[in-house]
């Protein structure tokens, strides 16, 4: 019985990392209608080291963001990762409009 319950405890802490291991930083928006959508492709130069060791590069991202308008009227802002972005279309009802 102790083996087994070792065996479950590790499935299940092995099932919690990965679940963890896919989060992408994103908080879940309130529930509403898409009402509007926007991304935006931001760049910014990085540099590293000091002297004449220093060395520049350009980092870039897009970020993404739905506009949700709640059963009492209100729009809420928030970003979203690139699938949810994609999977929600205006109109549609979130956050079921996620497919994953």
């Amino acid at each position: 019985m102790s083996r087994t319950l070792a065996t479950f405890c590790t499935v299940l802490t092995a099932a919690a990392l990965a679940l963890t291991a896919c989060d992408d930083g994103h908080e879940q928006g309130p529930a509403g209608r898409v009402v509007a959508k926007a991304s935006e492709h931001e760049c910014h130069t990085v540099t590293t080291g000091t002297g004449k060791k220093a060395r520049s590069h350009r980092e870039c991202h897009w970020e993404y963001e739905l506009t949700t308008r709640d059963s009492a009227g209100e729009d809420h802002t928030f970003e979203v990762p690139s699938y949810v972005f994609d999977d929600c279309r205006r109109g549609s009802a979130y956050p079921s409009c996620i497919h994953r």
